[in-house]
């Protein structure tokens, strides 16, 4: 019983901490009411199927292995990149100018090439900016709000269902 409380306070926590180290993850748990030796805690991250994955701005961090590496679709992956590694957005008339983490902008404009959104004429990538050419001065506004959203994490539900109005433009 103890066991099953600790895996999910472990779980917990992943879920709502960047974790780089086992001691880190020890001293929350403590905080979290939970006594534990290094040795049970690297056989609960195995049985978590925990791992340590690269982030921005820190070395590594703890994730669940199916998180990671399970198939995702296109617009959680464009959502995901544009969290981790969006810094700024920009809209000049029919164009997005997305500021990014230096060498993450081909990632970005790579996601988008391939979402084939009829309202995206196309994009261009360099060290750390993103321009996306749109159809519209309407289209840009639109993907502009959608992605600052998502950089400064404000609240969008659903992405993918923000992003359909730039799918149904030219489908009218």
């Amino acid at each position: 019983m103890k066991k099953n409380k600790r895996l999910f306070a472990i779980k917990n926590l992943i879920l709502t901490h960047d974790i780089a180290t086992q001691q880190e993850l020890m001293e929350l748990l403590k905080k979290e009411g939970f006594q534990s030796t290094q040795a049970t805690l690297s056989r609960d991250i195995k049985e978590l199927n925990l791992i340590k994955v690269s982030q921005l701005g820190r070395t590594t961090k703890y994730a669940f292995y199916h998180d990671v590496y399970r198939e995702k679709s296109l617009y959680f992956r464009l959502e995901k990149a544009l969290r981790n590694y969006g810094i700024k957005v920009i809209s000049v008339h029919f164009l997005v100018i997305l500021l990014v983490a230096p060498t993450y902008p081909n990632i970005i404009a790579s996601l988008i090439d391939e979402l084939k959104l009829p309202a995206i004429a196309g994009t261009i990538a360099s060290f750390d900016t993103c321009l996306i050419i749109l159809n519209t001065d309407d289209d840009a506004h639109l993907l502009s709000e959608i992605f600052s959203k998502v950089i400064h994490d404000q609240s969008i539900t659903d992405f993918e269902k923000a992003m359909s109005p730039l799918v149904q433009k030219q489908l009218m």
